[in-house]
């Protein structure tokens, strides 16, 4: 009985994979848009960090900034495309967000919050919708499959019927 149950649980593996297949391979637009939206987020936030982090560089009032502040600040603020790497990090976990939250913070308590925000931002709404507006996609395609096999069962039982059917009345030489 164990053998036969076999081919069962492989075809209904194969049912699982094959809707994790498609679901990746519907979502590459919806990726795409994702993308260009966490990315122009991430510039505009950048773009004001590192102006505001600039303006703390350069200002005569802060000749008393530590050089190791100063490397920090111009290593991790020093051009849009290091503060944009240094919010990525900071968003997906490479990089502690309150360090860089801390360190901008040293400019204005208005740039530490801006960091908070920014990670609150993409953390708690962006990526939270996005998963789910990807898991209720998953979860119709997974319906869809399983409508579509019910089908091709019924296709196949009525076929079976008919060829049963076409079968006996080819045996019956009476015709009762």
């Amino acid at each position: 009985v164990g053998r036969l149950l076999r081919p069962l649980r492989t075809v209904a593996l194969l049912s699982e994979l094959r809707v994790i297949a498609s679901m990746i391979a519907c979502s590459f637009r919806s990726m795409f848009w994702l993308l260009c939206i966490l990315a122009s987020l991430t510039y505009c936030f950048a773009l004001i960090l590192t102006q505001g982090a600039t303006a703390y560089l350069t200002n005569s009032s802060n000749n008393d900034t530590s050089p190791e502040l100063y490397a920090d600040m111009t290593h991790t603020y020093g051009s849009v495309m290091k503060t944009m790497y240094a919010l990525f990090l900071a968003m997906t976990g490479g990089r502690n967000w309150g360090e860089v939250a801390s360190l901008i913070g040293h400019a204005g308590a208005f740039y530490g919050g801006l960091v908070v925000f920014f990670v609150f931002i993409n953390l708690f709404s962006i990526l939270n919708i996005v998963t789910g507006v990807f898991v209720d996609g998953a979860i119709e395609l997974g319906k869809r499959d399983r409508n579509i096999m019910i089908q091709k069962q019924n296709e196949i039982r009525e076929a079976s019927r008919n060829h049963l059917v076409a079968l006996l009345s080819h045996v019956d030489s009476d015709g009762d």
